[in-house]
């Protein structure tokens, strides 16, 4: 299994090599939902197929508690985590939002997304509708930031239409006019520069602008050096593709309404994370049975805390504490395995900490119904999400921490509805969990 511990800075190069609209090549933007999670580090815990070779993690620290008589963990960074002097100073390159930008949402939005965006540019014009997506998911928490950048060089009308958003902006239009541009993107871009102009015109008396005025606004000299001022400044810092999209001041390259939910639904919930290390709750000399109950059944899962310790510590001191009450199965494969444990429901996130993974060697996938911990590439990187495979799977020996097995309730098990997150992350939510209860013996 993969997690992913932060956001990965898509910094300017990657950018440009991701985007759509390009001065030289037109490059169509990756499809595939699950992109950003391939190449974006994030909060998030995956459990990969077998051809992805993770290799064991070796482990130095083999305390369970600390000097606090906590459960040994770390704490998993904010997901915009600060950034280095590098980083920041290749970020300098976008500048912070100001007055002089068109916004749309809330100032004290926590999501900002930034656009460098090209009016003729047709990934631009699907851009649009995924952030209109967003904004209507979510009004409170996320903001839109246009920024123009024509391409001139391949798309002809991009600069007039760049101004005639200006001028429309000028009687409190931008974004009606935005929006007219980009969905009838069809309508003007293959026209002449005389034919545009004359379709600008009818647009802005639809829009109820004053066309006099717009006309003369959009040919004006100080909104051609605004314009121009902007490509200028582009060109400088080698930006020449479109959408250029930036999250919280970061490049991403899956600008994809599912692509940036994930990212919204960690942030929502960061604050409410743990921030310290688990209690020590367990004693393993006892004995310790999960019932996982559903909207289907119960299943009933034997924990093996002398092999896991700490896996099976942190699973019962969160099932106590409510953590999977309400909790969703988010990635279901009926001929791989069942995982859950994220209150976001993408798999990005967590209860807020890690810990080292542990494994047994006379503990195997070789049999259906093993629990595992989800974990990432690196060591002591195992969390609150776990799975239960539905098959053998000797690919995953060595690899992920056992700590139980399904004993009771398979068939319930069976009826977890199968979901596939990779492919399709704008599925209907999956199966929910609606109580763990841990039995002490």
């Amino acid at each position: 299994m993969k997690k992913l511990s932060k956001v990965v800075l898509f910094l300017l190069v990657a950018a440009l090599a991701l985007s759509a609209c390009k001065v030289a090549t037109i490059t169509p933007p990756v499809v595939e939902p699950t992109a950003i999670v391939e190449e974006t580090e994030a909060a998030t815990e995956v459990v990969v197929e077998p051809t992805e070779d993770l290799g064991p993690q070796p482990t130095v620290d083999t305390r369970l508690t600390g000097d606090d008589g906590n459960m040994v963990c770390t704490i998993v960074e904010p997901l915009f985590s600060e950034l280095t002097p590098e980083e920041e100073a290749q970020l300098a390159v976008f500048p912070p939002v100001s007055e002089a930008d068109w916004t749309k949402g809330p100032e004290d939005a926590i999501i900002t997304v930034m656009e460098y965006t090209d009016f003729q540019c047709p990934y631009c014009a699907m851009a649009q509708v995924e952030f209109e997506k967003l904004l209507e998911m979510y009004p409170d928490d996320v903001r839109l930031v246009y920024r123009s950048l024509p391409l001139v060089g391949i798309h002809p009308n991009a600069q007039v239409a760049a101004q005639a958003a200006e001028a429309a902006g000028a009687q409190g239009k931008f974004w009606e006019m935005y929006e007219a541009l980009f969905t009838k993107q069809a309508d003007w871009s293959g026209l002449t520069s005389e034919e545009f102009l004359a379709w600008l015109s009818t647009e802005a008396t639809v829009l109820g602008l004053d066309e006099a005025q717009f006309s003369q606004d959009t040919s004006s000299e100080d909104i051609q050096k605004k314009i121009q001022a902007e490509i200028d400044y582009a060109n400088s810092i080698g930006l020449g593709s479109t959408p250029t999209v930036l999250v919280n001041g970061r490049p991403i390259s899956n600008w994809y309404a599912s692509g940036i939910k994930p990212i919204i639904e960690v942030v929502k919930i960061e604050d409410s994370l743990m921030k310290e290390c688990p209690p020590w709750v367990i004693d393993v000399e006892k004995t310790y049975t999960a019932t996982v109950t559903t909207k289907n059944g119960d299943m009933t899962i034997d924990l093996y805390p002398k092999a896991a310790p700490l896996a099976v510590n942190s699973f019962v001191y969160l099932a106590r504490e409510g953590f999977y009450d309400g909790v969703t199965f988010h990635r279901v494969y009926h001929n791989f395995m069942a995982q859950t444990g994220d209150p976001t429901g993408t798999g990005w996130s967590g209860a807020g900490y890690q810990y080292r993974e542990e494994i047994v060697d006379e503990l195997t996938f070789d049999e259906a119904y093993v629990l595992g911990v989800a974990r990432g590439q690196g060591s002591g990187t195992s969390g609150s999400q776990f799975f239960i495979t539905y098959v053998p799977y000797p690919s995953l020996n060595g690899l992920y921490t056992i700590f139980g097995k399904l004993v009771d309730g398979v068939d319930v098990f069976e009826q977890i509805t199968e979901r596939d997150a990779d492919q399709n992350p704008d599925a209907p939510v999956g199966d929910e969990i609606i109580s763990i209860t841990i039995i002490e013996e």
